[in-house]
């Protein structure tokens, strides 16, 4: 069976020409990022925001490979690393920015390790024993450290 050379192509059948509108943009859901400054009110009854933890965690482990600190037997390597990176975010996320390298170099000083030179204290320590495996441990411990501890100056920390 072959075409025929002409086929009628019925109204029903034709494509109607479209035109691409836009999307509105007043009925819409604004993102929840842009809703205005993370830290609005008290902070503390609401959480605190911790923007980008993962790159806390990133300078934290950097930090520990060139220090090589919390070799001993005290110290779990991998506790340390969460335990840090942790506080330091919440640090970063108190002053509404992103954690940086001195949110880090803050933590550790908190820690008795001063200047990349020194071990971990052994109360800070014993806090955070387990905190790298167990994610309630991890928000005990973070929970536990006061707000004003955080957005203290280096100079406070090394006291």
């Amino acid at each position: 069976m072959t075409q025929p050379n002409f086929v009628p192509v019925p109204d029903s059948a034709t494509v109607r020409p479209t035109m691409p509108t836009a999307t509105p943009e007043i009925g819409r859901a604004k993102k929840a990022g842009l809703l205005g400054s993370p830290n609005h009110g008290s902070g503390l009854a609401r959480g605190t925001s911790t923007p980008d933890a993962g790159y806390a965690l990133t300078l934290t482990h950097e930090f520990l490979h060139q220090h090589h600190i919390g070799d001993s037997a005290d110290v779990n390597h991998h506790d340390l690393e969460a335990a840090v990176a942790a506080l330091a975010s919440k640090r970063a996320g108190l002053n509404g920015r992103g954690p940086s390298m001195s949110d880090v170099n803050f933590v550790f000083a908190l820690a008795g390790v001063r200047d990349g030179h020194g071990t971990v204290d052994s109360q800070f320590a014993d806090k955070i024993r387990g905190v790298g495996h167990s994610y309630f441990m991890l928000r005990a411990f973070v929970d536990g450290v006061a707000v004003d501890d955080l957005r203290g100056t280096t100079d406070a920390a090394t006291r």
